[in-house]
């Protein structure tokens, strides 16, 4: 999936308040316009990316020698092998990362969800990852 980076940088500069207004284009960032937009449910549990997991649901997919050793972030070779084909499409094409050598909890509460274990809102998620993105772009300073 391609876009197009200044655009996207606008959108975010602007987002404020689930509003954005780009060249006298209004649009209204939630959870339901993003359900509306993209045709996937605005049903499930509603989940952050900073909340946390409980051990017993991420375990499962974690090797047996590593299960003492995770924290909020750990090596991709934690992960169960079984796993793996599906965690690298969630990085790349769902978190935007591109950070293959480290899993964060968010990535295994996703797998969760794509392996029908604890179903999630993806469009509640998206909407708060937007939102949260958008706070730090707008922190950034301007390019000179």
């Amino acid at each position: 999936m391609k876009y197009h980076h200044e655009l996207a940088r606008l959108f975010f500069l602007h987002l404020h308040n689930g509003q954005v207004n780009l060249a006298d284009v209004s649009f209204t960032l939630t959870p339901e316009t993003i359900s509306e937009t993209t045709g996937i449910p605005n049903v499930g549990e509603q989940w952050n990316k900073g909340q946390l997991v409980d051990k017993e649901h991420y375990e499962p997919y974690i090797k047996a020698s590593y299960q003492r050793q995770i924290s909020k972030v750990f090596p991709f070779r934690y992960l169960q092998d079984t796993y793996a084909p599906l965690m690298k499409p969630i990085i790349k094409y769902f978190t935007y990362e591109g950070r293959f050598s480290f899993l964060f909890t968010y990535h295994v509460r996703l797998l969760m969800h794509f392996t029908r274990v604890r179903m999630m809102n993806l469009s509640y998620f998206r909407c708060r990852n937007i939102e949260k993105m958008s706070t730090l772009v707008q922190k950034k300073p301007l390019p000179q």
